[in-house]
This record gives C-alpha cells, structure tokens and sequence, in this order.
C-alpha cells in the first residue's frame, strides 16, 4: 500500500512537472537568465554610472517579453510609474551626488516592485491605500521566496521531457545547451589563454573592456548570477501565474474612516486656535514685509532670531496639517451650516500655517545668508516647498469633498523627490556659498565642508584656485588634486557618469596649475 501511495505521489509530481514545462514558463527562465547575467556585467565590482539606466531599460524590456500576456494595456497610475523609475535611474549617470545614490538605489527597486503588481493586477490593494506596502512585502518576501524552488522543477521537467510541443523541445533543449555550454566555453578559453600569448592579450583586453571578468572572480559572479536568475524567475512567475486574491477590499480600494467627531466641537477647537495664528500672522506680516534689522529686539542677531523660531514655525507647520486632515476625515457633516463654518476655519487655520511656512523660509534665508549654505539647510527649503503645495492640496480639498487627498499627497512627493534629484544641490551650495565668499568681504567660507561635495560642485570650485587668500587656495588645491586622482583611477564604461567626466575634464585642464604648486 505504501509502495503504491509512492508511487502514486511520484506520477503526482511528474504530472506537476509537465504541467510547469510550458512556453511561457521557459521564456520567463530564459529573461531571468539574460537578467542575472546582464547584472553581473554591469554592478559586479563596477561604480555606479550609466550601468544603472541600461539595467533599468533592460529588466522593461525583459519584464515586457516575459509578461506580455498579463500586463495591462492602458494609461494608468502603473504605466505612468515608468516615468519616475526612468528619470531617478538617470540621476546615476547625470549626478553623483551620494546622499541621493544611496536613497535612489532603493527606491527604483520598490517602485518597479509596486508598479509590476499594478500592470498586472496582482495588487489586493489600491496604489493609493496605504494597505499596498503589504502588497509590496508580500511580493519581495512572499512571492519570491515561496516559488524559489520552480525554476529547479522547471529544470528538471525539461530534461525529463520526452514528448510534447516541437517548441516547448527546442526551447528547451536550447535551455540545456546553454547551461552545458557556459562552463564549458569558459574552461576552453582559459586553456587555450595559456597556450598562446596573442589569444590570451585578445581574451583579456575583450573581457576587461566589457565585463571586465577576473577568472578568480568567476565561482563569486557565478552565484550571485545563479540567486539573481532564480528570484528573477521566481517573481516573474508568480506574477505571470496570478493567484486568486486572499483579501476582500471594498469597491475603491481604500480604507473608510467612521466620522466621530462632533463639529460643534471642532469648530470651538478651530475658533480658539485661529485667533492665536491671526494674531501671530499679523505679526509675521510686518517681519515679512518690514525692515527686520529696526524690528528685531535689541541684542537679537538675524542668525539668532532665524535660529531661535524657525524649527518650532516647521514643528507647528505639521501638527496643523496634520490637524486639518484629521478634521477632514474624522469630523461628522450635521448640516451645510456647520460644514461651511468648518470650512472657513479650516481654511483660515491653512492660510495661517502658509504665512508661518512663509517666515520660517524668511528666518533660514537669513541664516544662511549668515553662515552660508549646507545640505541641511537646502533640504529644508526644499521641505517647506513640498509642505506649501501639500497645503494647497489640502486646501482644495477642504472646499471639494471629491477631491483625493492621498492620491495628491502620493503625486506631489513622487514629483517632489524627483526636482530634488534634479536640483542639483551640490552645485547650488557651492555656487552661492562662493559668490557669498567672494561677494562679501567679511564673510568666510568653510573650506572643508566644500571638499565634502559631489564632483557637481568641481565646476565651482576650480573659482577659488587663484583665490588671494593662500589658505583658502591652498585648501581648494589639495581637495582637487585628490579629486582628479580618484577620477583618473575608474575607467570602467558600466560607470560613465557626466558629472564625473566632466570634473575630470575640467580638473585636467587645470592640472598644471596644481602640480606647479604641489612642487613648491
């Protein structure tokens, strides 16, 4: 009986098997396969440059082949995702600068992640609810992991298979070949390297200037393309051979918020809160649009008076959005003359918060005006923009209970984040930082913190190489003489990036003046 039951379970998995060695199945192994190798050729032990966009337009154009049955053919929130992914992915050939590197090499990964659930409809939630992200762990950890072991299955059913589809045999046999071939063709050309000098120049100089493989390199490419194909494959299949969705949602998709709140309640909240903003406003008017040197009290510097306020104006900033949105969500609608109260106040209490966002930008201009410019402080800038337009959103939907809050806010940072990438704040702070230095006789400018800026920055900093000050010169110098060794030592093509090239250009053409100084 259990000889049986055996035997029973083994025609089981044998049927299994057939049942996974299909065309399509093969296809996605075969993308998977070009992916993980396409991988290797251009991130292992390479630099970050244009390698990032190839590989981005590469996994669209493997994703495209392999999916093409299953992914959605119209404009929508999923396709218009590209656009984003395409444009962060540039900032590696366009920009060098690390802060954004880092943040943007995990975020294009998650982007794609969530858009590929959209275009295929594998998502149990809508982009907009913030219940995605569980779709988004379930497809990094779940979907991956679970069908790590079909690609082996799939593997097997091929080899096992003797009859079937004339194209599921030749793919597959192609599949067979090129695995068999792969180890094979590499143990040749390695013997046939060592047995005649001219081959072997050819070998190494084909390899070093497009894949640049060290063989003793080899078994560590080797396994990191062999778990890169596997998840490869293991994603594109569960998103190909979609499940039946586990989670109920509601028509839109969303999560419904019960208002509890009486308005009666809220409106005396708003009264009392708004009387305070009015009168703090009228104040911020008159620094605004006043002379604050003849305002300020007596013994307050413009770098203490911007340093005291302006955290606690940000701080404020956030707790009335986060106030009014409350309000919006939460608060019941009795009747059109509470709800247009609360609208009104509402849209004071907004008014208000944009007149402080307005001052705490005035107190930061002012602090850097006094000691100069920093990441820190542009970033912060360009925080109280995104939070001013978020305002403007929210502001909208106080008066048009229609409008989406969450699509909005999703739209705005998405386009927020990327006119950051594309600002260029290297450049910026050193730029103003220079023309503030060179501008105002008083002023100094710190010269180490320049040094610890992207290659942007090179373009304005090569300004200050014939600087009178010898220690401000001095200190440019020895920071680009640094710069251009580095740069000279990456030669790579998968890391060509125009910020790069053109420091190192710029840097040759002043190569001169610093190894004349570095000889005294």
């Amino acid at each position: 009986m259990e000889e049986l039951n055996d035997l029973e379970r083994a025609t089981m998995d044998e049927r299994k098997d057939d049942d996974l060695v299909k065309k399509e199945n093969i296809i996605i192994l075969i993308g998977s396969i070009v992916l993980a190798v396409i991988f290797n050729i251009l991130f292992y032990r390479k630099q970050l440059g244009v390698s990032y966009p190839i590989f981005v337009i590469v996994l669209y154009g493997v994703m495209l082949f392999t999916l093409r049955n299953k992914i959605e053919r119209k404009i929508s929130f999923g396709t218009i995702l590209t656009i984003p992914v395409v444009m962060l992915s540039l900032t590696y050939l366009l920009f060098s600068n690390p802060v954004f590197g880092f943040f943007n090499f995990f975020i294009v990964p998650t982007l794609i992640c969530i858009q590929t659930l959209l275009i295929t409809n594998n998502n149990n939630y809508m982009w907009f609810d913030i219940r995605i992200l569980l779709d988004f762990l379930n497809a990094v950890f779940v979907r991956t992991l679970g069908h790590i072991f079909l690609p082996f299955r799939l593997l097997s059913g091929i080899i096992k298979r003797k009859h079937g589809s004339n194209k599921v045999s030749v793919l597959g046999k192609v599949v067979i070949g090129l695995l068999i071939s792969v180890p094979l063709v590499i143990v040749v050309i390695a013997l046939l390297s060592e047995a005649d000098d001219v081959f072997s120049y050819w070998v190494e100089n084909i390899s070093d200037y497009f894949i640049s493989i060290n063989f003793g390199d080899f078994v560590a490419q080797l396994i990191i393309g062999f778990c890169g194909a596997v998840i490869a494959f293991s994603y594109f299949w569960s998103l190909y051979n979609k499940a039946d969705k586990d989670i109920v949602i509601d028509g839109e998709g969303t999560l419904k918020n019960k208002k509890v709140w009486d308005p009666v309640i809220i409106i005396t909240v708003l009264v009392s809160i708004n009387i305070i903003y009015v009168v703090f406003t009228t104040i911020q008017f008159t620094y605004l649009f006043g002379s604050v040197s003849s305002l300020l009290p007596e013994g307050v510097t413009y770098a203490e008076y911007a340093r005291r306020g302006f955290f606690e104006l940000v701080a404020v900033t956030l707790i009335n959005l986060s106030l009014v949105t409350s309000i919006i969500g939460f608060t019941r609608n009795d009747n059109k003359f509470t709800q247009t109260i609360l609208k009104i106040l509402n849209s004071l209490l907004i008014f208000c918060t944009m007149i402080m966002l307005l001052s705490a930008h005035f107190r930061m201009s002012l602090y850097e005006q006094e000691y100069g410019y920093t990441y820190l402080r542009v970033f912060t800038h360009a925080f109280m923009i995104f939070i001013f337009f978020i305002l403007i959103a929210t502001l909208i939907k106080v008066w048009k209970e229609k409008f989406s809050l969450i699509k909005s806010y999703i739209i705005l940072g998405l386009i927020a984040y990327i006119s950051i990438n594309y600002f260029n704040a290297d450049a910026y702070i050193a730029k103003n930082n220079i023309e503030r230095y060179e501008t105002d006789g008083g002023k100094t400018i710190d010269i180490y913190y320049l040094g610890t800026l992207s290659d942007d920055a090179v373009p304005y900093m090569v300004k200050l190489l014939d600087n009178p000050n010898e220690e401000v010169a001095k200190g440019i110098k020895n920071n680009l003489g640094l710069r251009k060794a580095r740069l000279s030592s990456g030669n790579d093509w998968q890391s060509f990036n125009l910020s790069r090239y053109r420091a190192k250009n710029i840097l040759d053409e002043c190569d001169l003046v610093i190894e004349e100084d570095n000889k005294r």
